[in-house]
């Protein structure tokens, strides 16, 4: 259907009203709007007559012609085009307020591409023009038309794609304009206009702020803002035109007019007390707004304040008081106020800033900043603190999420308030538990507020020196004497043991007050996880002196694992901190250790494996074998302890080492796994857990797993058969690379490699909807060609099958495959270098590599894989120079290859820089970046040239 005005209002409609064919439509729309005919048939949409959606649709389109297609006009219609705009304009100023915010746009996008050349006093122009008197217009009308276009004018500066240069250009008129814009706006908000020109004047004033900061010219502008913020109509606006002239980049270079907008700001505190008392939360919330972006945004200028004595001090202290003050208004986060999260970010920063004082000017600062952190502390605990439990619970999802956010942010900032004053705030918070540990001997006292300080420690704990000696050992020991009567005090109680595991290697002592409760939370499956991280924490933290609790917490782990009670998650953590702790021992006890925790379960497997399949069986079965998984991830016996009594006590007379434990309970399973592959082979999830238990074993064995390896090969061989999978190729490499030059292992292997080969080619191209399993495989063969390639080449695998497959993967859509793919290619071409009968296959497909990687560049793949293909290429030229300098001449010969774009003079001189640069790796992949460019028709655009500022 022909893009005409009819049509295309006729489109529009349907669009909105009969939404059964809006796809269609909708494509249809856009490639009209994207058609050179929108220069016509926009203005017939952009009458008065028309409705609200044509109307929108019409300036749109004329939005995206001057916008991304204004070569297309030539110098002779612009004067044309814009009096023919602004009549427009002018027309539908009584209009719908989105079509003339919208035509305002377009007249910006033309004043943009007319500054300065062909309109060089634009913004004055307009001035003039809106100005003067117009018969269909009166002096409101014109005013708030003239705002509308002034305002949007830096948005669309901002968003435009234009050169450097011309950026540069068209922003030098701008700044020009600024003090007559500035002028004009003093005025108006001086004067009697409606509150929607106000308004707007004050839209405009933000927006203006792009363009430069001259104080002379924003003092008495900001005087008639903050006057602005006592009428209500007004306020919204007010308080964004403030934050952004608070933020502006240039302000600091102006310190007196920004102690004078900090003036202006204290003396919001009336305001805001009013509203509060009132529960007016917006007005309250934009306040909060303005303070903070003050304070944010000029944290260095308040720490000169605070180094200078005197009134300067003073002044500063009192501006960070009023922040806290602000900042945290009374109420439960997020339901009763909504300020409280925004301050957050000024405290890192005024931090930073601290931290970057001079010595001297550091100690001098410290009692200055005590006190206004104490008073931080203070809000801050009881900021973090949950409501009443049956409040939380009446909560929305979205609510308790926010608050939960919230929380972290506190945690952080608390980590800051730390990092300034140190060592005292720990006193504090130990100070302040221990008296409501003796409160609560006579009265019942709030557990939200014990919560909420075990909260603070757990958020300082990585900060806290490793030996301090005198707030934590308080901390710990009156641990046991808090009654955990509620499981959220339970769970953070525990996160906060957890988190100091660390110190505690430093101060073993500590553990017999902390690993009672520990052990105890293991019972309670809603506190599981927070036990189960602080039994991590600890143990892998404190190993060296976890050995006299080790049998408490084996009976502990081994009761809690055969009554189940821990979710999955949490019991594999829990079997984790088992290996962990049977490490420290002897292999003898540990042996005693494992038989009491494993012989239970793997009789319960083997009655598993046993039964008819079902969804409920295969779900057991693969969490046991998860739990083994996690147990020999940290069952780690190769540096025994052998200093110790139990040592001692357990030498072995001289003789062969004692088989590793991992080892005996890998042989003990190796049946029964054998059982479960051969019934269970085609679901993923056994397949996957199964793998993983092999990666882990041999991860911790190495070359002890040698008289497994046949019979692990063997089930990977079996499951790969049935269907393939990448967690089965993690194995089968790990497998190869350990054993492929033990001759025993040869006819293994060698059938590994054909089955693992011949499937995935079998399967192609079906496994390509597999994209984790085409780059597993890729990654496979590419580290045997790269670490043991004579044994790849032994093995009878199709070695040219493998590297077409390589090739054509390599323009798949998924950007990791196509990385992989060519990891082997590069890998194919660097073993030929060196092994004859690869090099040969290499030759034989030197047409099909080359292509391939031409193709990309040409355009047939993303830009993102123009690198990768560029050190294919870079592979060809360093390994087989003479068939790949052949080939891909030969290849450039061909009439629109790669490109249609690309002409031959392009591509002789392509060629020849990238011989010259054959030997760069990085000036190679420059000369394939700017081919593709080329390519792609995008060398020397406006977006590339946008693409290159931004990176």
């Amino acid at each position: 259907m022909e893009f005409t005005a009819a049509n295309v209002e006729q489109a529009v409609l349907q669009f909105y009203h009969q939404g059964y064919v809006q796809h269609e439509v909708h494509k249809w729309l856009s490639d009209a709007q994207y058609s050179p005919t929108a220069w016509t048939f926009s203005w017939d949409l952009i009458l008065p007559t028309k409705s609200v959606e044509v109307q929108f649709f019409g300036a749109s389109c004329l939005h995206i012609r001057i916008a991304r297609f204004w070569h297309e006009l030539p110098p002779s219609q612009y004067q044309t085009l814009k009096e023919q705009l602004i009549e427009r304009i002018a027309q539908l100023a009584k209009g719908p307020r989105i079509v003339l915010t919208r035509l305002c746009i377009v007249l910006s996008s033309l004043v943009l591409h007319l500054t300065p050349e062909h309109w060089p006093d634009a913004i004055p122009s307009l001035i003039t023009m809106f100005q003067q008197d117009n018969p269909n217009l009166d002096s409101t009308q014109r005013c708030h038309l003239l705002l509308e276009i002034l305002t949007v004018l830096p948005e669309e500066f901002v968003s435009s794609a234009m050169t450097h240069q011309k950026k540069a250009a068209v922003r030098y008129e701008l700044e020009k304009s600024l003090p007559s814009v500035m002028w004009l706006l003093r005025n108006i908000l001086n004067a009697s206009f409606p509150p929607r020109v106000i308004e707007q004047s004050l839209k405009c004033v933000g927006s203006w702020c792009e363009f430069g900061f001259q104080s002379d010219v924003m003092e008495p502008i900001m005087e008639l803002v903050f006057q602005s913020l006592h009428k209500n109509e007004l306020f919204d606006a007010a308080v964004d035109t403030l934050v952004k002239v608070l933020t502006h980049p240039d302000i600091h270079r102006f310190p007196n007019t920004l102690q004078k907008l900090f003036v202006q700001v204290l003396g919001l505190q009336e305001m805001y007390d009013k509203s509060l008392h009132e529960r007016d939360m917006e007005t309250v919330n934009g306040l909060c707004r303005v303070v903070v972006a003050a304070g944010e945004h000029h944290t260095k200028a308040l720490v000169a304040m605070l180094k200078k004595e005197g009134e300067s001090r003073e002044f500063a202290i009192a501006f960070l008081h009023t922040i806290i003050k602000m900042a945290f208004p009374p109420g439960q986060y997020p339901v009763d106020e909504n300020c409280s999260d925004m301050s957050f970010t000024f405290w890192y920063m005024l931090q930073d800033d601290v931290f970057e004082c001079e010595e001297d000017d550091y100690r001098l600062l410290t009692p200055v900043f005590q006190p206004l952190y104490y008073n931080l502390i203070q809000v801050l605990l009881q900021k973090v603190q949950y409501p009443e439990e049956a409040e939380f619970e009446s909560w929305s999802k979205d609510e308790q999420e926010s608050f939960r956010c919230f929380r972290q942010d506190i945690g952080d900032t608390m980590m800051y308030c730390f990092n300034v004053v140190r060592e005292p705030v720990l006193g504090f918070f130990c100070s302040t538990l221990q008296s409501l540990i003796e409160a609560s001997k006579t009265q019942a006292i709030r557990w939200q507020t014990i919560e909420g300080i075990f909260f603070m420690f757990g958020s300082m704990a990585e900060c806290v020196d490793l030996e301090e000696s005198i707030y934590l050992p308080t901390l710990m020991n009156m641990v046991p004497s808090i009654h955990f009567t509620n499981i959220t005090l339970l769970s953070t109680a525990l996160y906060m043991i957890g988190s100091f595991g660390e110190w505690m290697n430093n101060h073993p002592e500590i553990l017999s007050c902390v690993l009672p409760l520990v052990l105890q939370g293991l019972g309670n499956s809603k506190v599981g996880t927070a036990a189960t991280m602080a039994l991590k924490d600890i143990t892998r933290e404190s190993l060296d002196h976890i050995r006299p609790f080790i049998p408490q917490i084996l009976s502990t782990s081994q009761l809690i694992l055969q009554k189940e009670i821990l979710l999955e998650r949490d019991a594999l953590r829990l079997m984790a901190c088992v290996g962990q702790v049977l490490s420290t021992l002897p292999i003898p006890h540990i042996m005693n250790y494992l038989d009491a925790i494993l012989v239970p379960r793997l009789q319960h497997m083997q009655h598993l494996v046993k039964q008819e399949p079902s969804d409920a069986v295969q779900k057991q079965l693969v969490f046991q074998v998860q739990l083994l998984s996690w147990l020999f991830s940290t069952l780690h016996t190769d540096k025994e302890a052998s200093e110790s009594p139990e040592a001692e006590q357990s030498a072995q007379p001289p003789g062969p080492p004692a088989p590793k434990p991992v080892f005996v309970v890998m042989q003990q399973i190796v049946p029964t796994i054998q059982e479960l592959v051969t019934k269970w082979k085609t679901e993923p999830t056994v397949v996957e857990a199964v793998s993983e238990l092999f990666k882990k074993s041999l991860s911790v064995l190495m070359t002890d797993f040698k008289p497994l390896a046949n019979n692990v090969a063997t089930m990977m061989i079996e499951m790969y058969e049935t269907t393939p999978h990448a967690s089965v190729l993690d194995v089968a490499r790990q497998i190869v690379l350990l054993f492929g030059s033990d001759t025993s292992f040869t006819h293994y292997i060698n059938t590994l490699l054909n089955v693992i080969c011949n499937k995935t080619l079998q399967a192609f191209p079906r496994v390509l909807d597999e994209p984790d399993v085409v780059e597993a495989f890729m990654i496979f063969i590419a580290n045997l060609l790269k670490k043991t390639r004579s044994l790849l080449v032994s093995s009878g695998v199709n070695l040219e099958a493998v590297l077409k497959t390589g090739v054509v993967t390599m323009s798949v859509p998924e950007l990791c495959v196509v990385k992989a793919s060519c990891f082997l290619v590069i890998e194919f071409l660097n073993a030929g270098y060196e092994e004859e009968s690869i090099k040969s296959v290499v030759n034989n497909n030197m047409h099909l590599i080359v292509d391939r990687v031409m193709r990309a560049i040409g355009g047939e793949a993303v830009r993102q894989t123009t690198e990768i293909m560029s050190d294919v290429l870079f592979a060809c030229f360093k390994f087989h120079f003479p068939v790949l300098n052949t080939t891909l001449r030969a290849c450039l010969q061909t009439e629109g290859y790669p490109s249609p774009r690309a002409q031959q003079e392009d591509k002789e001189n392509f060629l020849k820089t990238f011989m010259s640069d054959k030997n760069n790796k990085r000036k190679m992949r420059d000369q394939v970046k700017e081919f593709s460019l080329l390519c792609r028709g995008l060398l020397g655009t406006e977006y590339v040239e946008v693409a290159k500022q931004l990176l």
